[in-house]
Formats: structure tokens, sequence, C-alpha cells
């Protein structure tokens, strides 16, 4: 039994999360899935990158099913289904291999190919009830398998723990494992294919020629709700299957060209209705803060759901900034799970597009983000107009679900004690801290001196032509030339010298992917024109081959760009076409990018909860991460705009209590509130070879003298030369840094103690093993010598 099956998750789901590597439970799942399951109202409170998605999602999913199932039968029951209309059923020319083919009728399939197995399914499934069909072998020398399969099997019977066979070589197989069954078949045999799925029983069996072979299968529960479709499979055969006129009927078995539409999955997913908004409204809503937040969990919950059939869950994305006829169309069609920000939601709501009566679930996602929302003050619409229910029926409770990595703002208590009812709390946060798979340092910008890394750099083969960043232009008015030491200056110099860090840093540590974080758009906007001008002046325009671009090469996910922009420029981050994906905290929020080894934060928050949130992005699923600040000894002078068109055209520089848009940023005492959250002192990289002890070791840390590791393989990162801004430094591994002596690789899953400890057994044994390899040798030699009259005094 999995640990998540032991939550009480459904087979289904627990298929499309293993895929992924989800073996055991977090433990914000572990604590918050049976509570859900339970039917209570859930506070849960966890780290960034906990698995939070995973604890709501996993079990709104399985309970929606559920009650979808339940309303599909109890249709049935009441004659409300496809009453005795029967189902054409034949070999799908979609669900085959390309060796098969198939005659025009759909009831014959042939493979000329003798080197592999090659398979095909039929059109429709068996759900319940008592069917089978029969296979007729045409041709000589033909080898096939045949029984029954999920959709979701390998077109080889019996290779896995989905299909069933029952071979010509007189082997029934399942899940890879194959044993002695009926003796084998071939030329002009006739092999009835039985399935019994009549309550309690549920059973595979096969007849040959009229005479019943027994019983060779038992379904395992795990099926139980899982559609079969006739399979076969084989090495060069051909075939005839009968799904009407049957030779060698069996009692009490319908033909499977009889098949009843009731009994299938299409047919019980008919069954919910799809006719008119009322037949169908959603049973959960899933609210995000932002929409590429909400389009994340959108594909997680589709991925999660992707094996839940008969019927199928539908999950909606709901988002602005994108063409509504989509949106639209799955709302008269019917959709099962919204998932979308809270404006759009309701916008659908007050124009009474999407019809709450049926809601089952109301949950929020980043709860305290939500809080700060404009839009706040509606949420308790959703829940008066879910528990009044549809006209005439019983007022019904609402299950309401708060996840977020902080719950304890006053905001959030207020929503909670107005929307939940006696609510659990799962707080796993405690003390805000750094994962322990986040290696998070500090590069410290002293503006009162030039930057140490640009003399190391000039001193490599190589160097870097670094030119002046363009700024946010906060002291256009300022006399700010070198030698001066005013205030103005130094918050000048932090904006030269934050920029040109963060790539020699980059290169140094062989930064292949790396997450930016800058404090506003126009920072975003700049930082990007600096990388694109060190790459050789063009920006990212889409993927023309693989790899990168240019040395440089980035995309922006900031609130200013259109959402189609946005989702197009994570995808192509993802995917390894650009080098950094520079973003806003408001952006970022919630992303969850797979093994990102690297992020970098330009400045650091004015709120530690942010702080948090930012170090979150690396580090998940147990993946390591390194995390960078490059933190100002001085303050510095910012835009915050307060004017109506904020920050439209503003060029007004003076301080907001003097009328302006723009304020003092104290980054020295925001790093102070930040350690004092954290509870100990942020390590500072070394100002030359960026070495920190423990973490980054100065080999591997200090630019174009890395030593590297044989056959380390460093991964090329541009597709052209390097034009008008150098390719980096040296040949250190790419994402590699020394921790207490050993190597760490970021991105990739931190080492096991119980591992090392095997390994290191297995290397002390090594020795004794390779001995008795030689004296194994040494006696099979004497044996075979022995045996050929050659025996050696």
């Amino acid at each position: 039994m999995s640990a998540f099956e032991e939550l009480g998750m459904c087979p289904e789901i627990i298929q499309a999360i293993e895929e992924d590597g989800w073996l055991l439970p977090t433990p914000v799942q572990a604590e918050a899935v049976p509570l859900i399951l339970g039917g209570g109202d859930v506070c849960a409170a966890a780290e960034t990158g906990s698995g939070k998605t995973g604890a709501f999602g996993l079990p709104c999913l399985q309970i929606v099913h559920e009650a979808l199932r339940n309303k599909a039968l109890t249709s049935f029951k009441k004659g409300g289904g496809s009453g005795s209309a029967g189902v054409e059923v034949k070999l799908s020319i979609d669900d085959k291999d390309a060796f098969v083919l198939v005659s025009e009728d759909g009831t014959e399939a042939k493979s000329d190919d003798n080197r592999r197995w090659s398979g095909i399914r039929g059109s429709a499934d068996v759900l319940r009830g008592k069917y089978m069909y029969e296979v007729e072998i045409t041709t000589q020398d033909s080898l096939c398998r045949l029984g029954w399969a999920t959709q979701f099997a390998m077109l080889e019977l019996g290779k896995d723990d989905k299909s069933f066979g029952y071979g010509g070589t007189g082997k029934k197989s399942w899940n890879g494992t194959f044993e002695d069954y009926g003796g084998p078949f071939g030329f002009e045999d006739v092999i009835g294919c039985l399935l019994d799925r009549s309550e309690g029983t549920h059973t595979v069996s096969y007849y040959k020629n009229g005479k019943p072979l027994g019983e060779a299968f038992k379904l395992p529960p795990a099926m139980t709700h899982t559609g079969l479709r006739p399979g076969i499979c084989g090495k060069k055969f051909e075939v005839k299957c009968n799904f009407t006129n049957l030779k060698h009927p069996v009692a009490g078995y319908t033909p499977l060209g009889q098949l009843d539409a009731s009994h299938t999955s299409a047919g019980l997913s008919g069954a919910t209705g799809v006719q008119g908004r009322a037949k169908r409204p959603p049973l959960c809503v899933i609210l995000e803060p932002t929409r590429d937040l909400a389009e994340q969990t959108y594909k997680c919950m589709t991925h999660f759901g992707k094996y839940l059939d008969a019927p199928p869950v539908r999950v909606g994305l709901f988002v602005g900034g994108v063409e509504e006829k989509k949106q639209l169309e799955l709302l008269e069609y019917g959709v099962d799970v919204v998932v979308g920000t809270l404006s759009k939601v309701m916008e659908h709501v007050s124009r009474q597009r999407l019809d709450l009566s049926a809601l089952r679930f109301l949950v929020l996602d980043e709860a305290d983000d939500l809080m700060k929302n404009d839009d706040r003050k509606q949420i308790p619409t959703i829940k008066r107009r879910a528990e009044a229910g549809a006209p005439g029926g019983e007022r019904k409770r609402l299950q309401t679900l708060f996840f977020s990595a902080t719950l304890h703002g006053p905001e959030v208590r207020q929503a909670i004690e107005s929307l939940c009812d006696k609510p659990t709390w799962v707080d796993l946060k405690g003390r805000p801290s750094i994962p322990d798979t986040v290696h998070f340092v500090r590069y410290a910008i002293d503006p009162r001196r030039p930057l140490p890394l640009l003399k190391s750099a000039s001193k490599t083969s190589t160097p870097p032509a670094l030119s002046r960043p363009q700024t946010d232009g906060v002291h256009a008015r300022d006399d700010t030339r070198p030698q001066q030491t005013t205030p103005e200056a130094f918050s000048e110099n932090i904006k030269f010298q934050k920029p040109q860090a963060l790539v020699l840093i980059a290169d140094a540590l062989r930064m292949e992917t790396c997450l930016v974080f800058c404090r506003t758009n126009l920072d975003c906007d700049n930082l990007e024109k600096y990388l694109n001008q060190l790459g050789g002046g063009r920006g990212f325009s889409g993927k023309a081959e693989t790899g990168k671009e240019n040395p440089y090469s980035c995309v922006v996910l900031a609130g200013m760009r259109q959402q189609e922009e946005r989702r197009r420029n994570l995808e192509h981050f993802k995917s390894g076409d650009v080098r950094f994906l520079i973003c806003t905290d408001v952006a970022a929020r919630g992303l969850d990018i797979k093994e990102l080894p690297f992020l970098m934060m330009m400045t650091l928050p004015d709120d530690p909860d942010q702080f948090f949130h930012r170090v979150g992005r690396v580090g998940r699923a147990d993946r390591m991460g390194l995390a960078v600040s490059l933190s100002a000894s001085e303050k510095e002078k910012v835009w915050y705009h307060k004017c109506p068109n904020r920050g439209r055209g503003c060029e007004n520089t003076r301080l907001v209590e003097q009328g302006g848009c723009t304020i003092w940023y104290d980054e020295p005492g925001y790093l102070k509130a930040i350690e004092e959250r954290v509870g100990k002192q942020i390590p500072v990289m070394d100002p030359l070879d960026l070495s920190v002890e423990g973490v980054l070791s100065p080999s591997s840390g200090q630019p174009g003298q890395g030593k590297g590791e044989e056959g380390a393989g460093v991964r090329e990162r541009s597709r052209r030369t390097s034009a008008g801004g150098g390719a980096g430094a040296g040949g250190t591994q790419p994402g590699v840094a020394g921790k207490a002596g050993a190597m760490v690789m970021y991105g990739k899953a931190r080492e096991d103690a119980g591992m090392k400890e095997t390994l290191a057994h297995l290397k002390s044994l090594s020795p004794a093993v390779q001995k008795l390899l030689e004296l194994e040798a040494a006696a099979q030699t004497q044996f075979a010598k022995a045996a050929a009259g050659q025996w050696a005094n």
C-alpha cells in the first residue's frame, strides 16, 4: 500500500502523482488531506514549496469525482441514463501501434512485424455488466496475446498492472508476470475473452473453441471504477474479432457489440448532464491572487486528475487578460472545478454566468495575498450564494479551505472567522526559516568603493565588457559624479553596481538557469535591456533552435506585461530556452519551477514575509538551491509613486513627504529585520572569490580560476559567440559548490545520508567481491578444462 493510499487517496490520482515521483506525502499533505476528506474546514500554514497545492488539490479532486460518479449512478437508477441503447464497438484506429493495420469495418487487425510486439485496443470500455468477445486466429505462425486493458495501459497486454492477457504460448500475463494457463492456441482457434463486472465479482476468464479455461484474473480493487477495453497484441499476427455474432456464446454473457451505453465510461459521463448550466455547475472554486499562479494551479489540477474517468473531472481556468470566448464556452458546457483570480470569478458570478448553487469547496490559496486584494470583500458573497443552494433546495454547508505560507495577519484571521466553521489548523510554519535545501548568501554592495568583482574579473583571459547599466532616472537632476560622497551619489552607484555584480556572480558560479527578483516593473525592464545589451543587443525573440540564444538571454515576468506574453516567457524559461527569468514579487508569487538551481535578489524586500516567499522558489521538492541577494550598505533612493497615473510619465523626484514620488529605501534596515526573523546572520560572500565558509569554496566561486572536474560536461551557454559581452568566466562545474568538503549539485536532489552509508559499505566490500569474482572465474576455467580432458596438474 502506497503512502498516499493510506491517506485515503484513490488509485487514479495516485497513479498521476507517482509519475512525477511523489512517493511520500509532505508534512502539510499528510496532515491536511485526511482532514479535508473528512469534511471539515481547514486552515493550513506551511513553508513555500511544501506541497500546499497537492494538499488541497488532491482531496478536492477526489471528492468532486466521487460526487459526479454518484450523481451519474443515481441518474441511471432513476432511468436517467441511456437505457438499453447500444454502443458501437470496433477496433480503434486511434488507439494502436503504427505497425498494426485495421480493416474498414474495425473487426480485423494484422501486423507483419515479427520483431516487436504491436497492439491495438477497442473503441469502448466496460464498467459494469458481463460481456465477451471472440478472436479468431486467421493465419499460421501468428503469435498474439488477447484480453482486456484500460485506456492508459501499454498496448502490449500484460506488461503493466493496467492490462490482462492470455497468449498463444499458453501463458497468462499481468504486470509483467507470466504464468501457465489454458494451453497454447494458434491457427483457426477461436478464443472467447470474458469480463464479469457484476456487483462484487470483477473477473477475467477465457474460452477456447467453446471450452472454458477457468478464471484467469481477479481485478484488483483499485480498478473497480476503471473501464476495460478489448485488447490484442502480437508479433506477425492476423486476427478477426467477433463483437456481435459469436461462434461460441456463453450463457449469461452479452456480446460486446451489444454493449449498453450505461455500462461504459462515456455513458456514465453523459449521465451527469451537459445541457444547460444548471446540470453541471462547479463543485469547487479555487481562488488565486495572480493570473500566473492561477494558471499554474490549473495545470496541477488537470495533471492530478488526468486518470479520473467515468466521468472525467472538468477543470476550467478563469483569469483576465485573455479572450473570454473560451471561458464562456466552458461555462456553457459545464465545469466541475473553477480555478481563477478573484476579480474574474466574481465578474462571472455577478453576470450570472457562474452558478454556485452546487458548490461544495471554496479554496483560498495564498490567502494572505488574497486578503490584500481590493475585491476581497466579495468573497463572502460566494459563501452566501453557495450555502443558499439551488432554488427550492435545502441550505447546505460549504467546506472552506485557507492555504498560505502565512495565515496570522489580522485580515486573514478576520476572514477565517467569518468564512470558516470551527476550522482545524495545520500550522507547520512555526518560526520563519530558510529550508535546509536552500543555501542563502548575500553579496555586499559598498557604493563608497569600486565593485571588487570588476577588479577580479579583469585578471581573467576574457574579462566581461560590462558597460554602465541604465538606471531608473531617480537621480537625473542630481550631481552623482564619482568624486561626490553624497547620499545621492552613493544611491546612483548602487544602481550601477548591482546589475554588474549580478552578471559577474552568475558567470563565476556558472548559473545556466537563474530566477532574478527586482523591486519594480521598471527595474525589470532596465535589467532586461542591460542583459540584452551584454548579449549582443538583441532581445529574446522566441525559440529558434536548441539552446540559449545568447550568453545573457532573458525574459520578464512582471505585472505590466500581457498575460499571453507572461505565460510564453515562463514556458521558455522552464524549457531552458533562456538563462534568466526577471520578475517582480507579485508576478512570481507561488511559481513552481522544477529543479530551479539559482535565485538572485537585486534588492532585499521591505517585508520579511516576502523574503521567505522569494527564497521558497528554490529548494523545492527536496532539490538543492542557492539564493544570492545583492544587499547595499547604504540607503537607495527609489520610486514610490503616489501620483494618479501610477508613475506613467512621472518625473517628480522629490520625496513623498515633500509631495513627490520617491523614498529612501533602507536596505540595511530591512536586512537587519530579515535576519531577526531568520534567527541568524545571513552569510556574506567574499568580495573577490565569492567563497562562503561551509557553502561556497573559493575554487567554485572564484571568477575565471576554477579547475573544474574531469567529465563535468559544462553545458554550452550560447548558440552564438559572445558578442559585446564576454562569455563569462572559467571552467568550474555548472551549479556546483563545496559544502563542508562535499559537492552539492544545485537543482538536483540532495544526497541522502542513508544512501551515503550504503555506498560507503559497498565500497568497503568491493575488494572482497572482486577477489570472489576472480576465484569464480578460475574455478570455471578449471572445470571447462576438466570437461575437455585437459586437466592441468
